[in-house]
């Protein structure tokens, strides 16, 4: 694929460009963290423009997978939206795409397709970049991922000092620079993101340097009934579901109805597998009405069922779960013990 050179004087105007045709969302530095905004070329400031942070302290998910929705009315149909701009999501992390991986799994490849997450990915443009200074939170090397993503997204970006390199993964990402005056990187320039790719490789493996157990699903399986383990593991969760939250992999839901006059509509809101009613089923029953074993229902999701029945982890390595964490529980010394 041929990588491509845009200098820093010319950065505003192909998002201007771009906020043009699409809802543009950046990440940019506010406060201690990163977090998602809507570009708007006049308050755009490029120095708080977060391309080479790690990712946002928010997942990606609440762009395709809304918190709270109406999904049906009754006894009217539920009326389609109507159609607005494509959004575009500029500068999304490999950690995050794990997440999207695991929502297609889950809300697109099974019996039943949510037509909602379906349209909002169709609607929905991702330009994935570099995330060249991971932190010590950061453990995508040991769930199989690289600070860096080649695929998943249109459009690949790699800050260098000079500008950015962009790399087309798509046929919807040639577009995107379609009428610019773009350049050919040269040489030296990828040689750069190379070694910039290679450095955050080795940070990553400097840090979390113990690879997961090769059996790990097995392993959670067999000690599924030691609570003396999982008691310590979660001795200093006080059940504020931060971890959940601002999961990029997590897709519990919860649907409802409401009377209002004379129609019902039903109701979509985001669930979490910690919340004591979470496995309550009609009559009351509830097989996990202890909090231990809500728990380990999460290293079960994560790190057995995903694994076992897709390929690969349901954990992306990102560390939300980790700086979120009022008791401060680092899963890593969790599943480095098994």
């Amino acid at each position: 694929m041929t990588i491509y050179f845009l200098p820093n004087e010319r950065r505003v105007n192909w998002l201007a460009r771009l906020a043009g045709g699409y809802n543009l969302f950046i990440p940019v530095k506010a406060g201690n963290g990163v977090h998602w905004q809507r570009f708007e070329k006049e308050q755009v400031d490029l120095d708080a423009l977060a391309l080479k942070e790690i990712r946002a302290a928010e997942p990606i998910k609440s762009f395709l997978f809304s918190p709270r929705e109406r999904v049906a009315l009754f006894p009217e149909p539920l009326e389609e939206p109507a159609d607005g701009k494509p959004a575009l999501l500029f500068g999304v992390k490999g950690c995050d795409l794990r997440g999207l991986a695991v929502h297609q799994k889950m809300f697109l490849e099974g019996e039943f397709a949510d037509p909602f997450y379906s349209k909002r990915l169709k609607e929905t443009v991702l330009i994935g970049a570099d995330c060249p200074e991971p932190k010590d939170s950061c453990f995508c090397n040991l769930v199989g991922l690289k600070p860096y993503t080649v695929d998943g997204v249109d459009l690949v970006l790699s800050v260098i000092d000079e500008g950015w390199l962009v790399e087309v993964v798509s046929e919807r990402g040639a577009k995107l620079i379609e009428g610019e005056n773009w350049q050919p990187a040269a040489e030296r320039q990828i040689s750069k993101r190379d070694a910039q790719r290679q450095q955050a490789e080795g940070v990553l493996q400097q840090r979390n340097p113990k690879p997961l157990n090769p059996n790990l699903p097995q392993v959670i399986a067999e000690r599924t009934n030691d609570e003396k383990f999982w008691a310590e593991a979660a001795k200093d969760c006080v059940e504020c579901f931060g971890c959940l939250m601002t999961c990029p992999t997590c897709f519990c839901f919860l649907l409802y109805d409401q009377a209002k006059g004379d129609k019902v509509e039903r109701t979509k809101v985001w669930d979490a597998c910690y919340m004591a009613m979470y496995a309550r089923v009609g009559g009351g029953a509830n097989p996990r009405a202890k909090f231990i074993k809500r728990f380990i229902n999460r290293f079960h999701c994560k790190f057995m069922h995903g694994k076992n029945q897709h390929g690969f982890y349901f954990c992306s390595g990102c560390g939300r779960c980790f700086t979120a964490c009022m008791g401060k529980i680092d899963i890593r010394n969790i599943i480095g013990r098994l």
